[in-house]
């Protein structure tokens, strides 16, 4: 599932076409009038990846961004095998192609697509409407945690999942910040301290910034008597299966506006107001 760190990694992957020739680019299937431009900039944003294209004699600058959504992902070849790809692939599939002399970068089933003129009225407003990326080098938790104060009738876990309050986070990281802060996600905003909201961000960039490296994403460390396939994540995915600190079932279900699956331990992370978990003095 695409995050703000997978977004990171693709723009990382793709900086060495910056300075490159853009030769073709199709949106499903239709060709875009962007030929002969230079790759200028490549950047994520949160979830969103920027490919800024200019030209130079004539002034025309283009934005490319992409948002993968759920189910979206980038695909990297070489330009004989991306041009056979893309004779294999129905036109939908392929949300938007853009080949270089050497390369074919091929975004498949993406949500977003949109290509603008530096000068077209909505030109960058998807980006200017997200709150600061997680991952930025200057990312302030306090910040984040002070916006998602002003929305006491939302649960943590809506507000982790807004992007304009702080960009990049999604729904692995809601579900494994949650349990690392020892919080319900169906806890309301107004029930925790802006230290604990705070806390919420400081961890989800601890999470995130290691997953910036290669291999698959994982929020905590192998331990011997892991079971196979179950390595990755605290709760995320583990329905059933036993907590790591208590050993109770951990919960699934449905939360939030689009409901979005949600996993949790009934135990470690209790809501607030539980006697329980008032007794043991970890309240928010």
């Amino acid at each position: 599932m695409p995050e703000g760190d997978t977004i990171h990694r693709i723009a990382n992957r793709l900086a060495p076409l910056v300075g490159e020739i853009v030769e073709r680019v199709t949106q499903q299937g239709l060709e875009r009038d962007l030929a002969g431009l230079r790759i200028a900039r490549i950047e994520a944003t949160g979830k969103h990846l920027e490919i800024e294209l200019v030209d130079d004699a004539h002034k025309r600058d283009t934005t490319i961004r992409a948002h993968l959504g759920m189910y979206g992902a980038l695909r990297s070849f070489s330009r004989a095998a991306g041009e056979a790809q893309l004779q294999r692939m129905s036109p939908g599939r392929v949300t938007l192609a853009l080949v270089t002399a050497k390369t074919v970068q091929l975004w498949i089933n993406a949500r977003t697509i949109e290509v603008s003129a530096r000068r077209a009225p909505r030109h960058g407003m998807a980006i200017r409407t997200l709150g600061h990326d997680v991952l930025a080098p200057d990312f302030d938790p306090r910040a984040a945690a002070e916006r998602a104060a002003k929305e006491p009738d939302r649960t943590l876990a809506a507000v982790l999942l807004d992007q304009r309050i702080a960009a990049g986070i999604g729904n692995v990281y809601k579900c494994e910040v949650a349990f690392a802060v020892s919080l319900d996600p169906r806890t309301l905003v107004r029930d925790i301290s802006v230290d604990r909201l705070e806390e919420c961000y400081a961890v989800a960039r601890d999470q995130m910034v290691p997953n910036l490296a290669p291999g698959p994403r994982t929020t905590r460390q192998a331990q011997a008597g892991d079971r196979p396939n179950d390595t990755r994540y605290f709760v995320y995915g583990r329905g059933g299966k036993p907590c790591r600190t208590c050993g109770a079932p951990i919960s699934v279900y449905k939360l939030g506006e689009p409901p979005r699956w949600t996993w949790s331990c009934p135990r470690c992370q209790q809501a607030p107001d539980d006697p329980a978990r008032t007794a043991t003095g970890t309240g928010s």
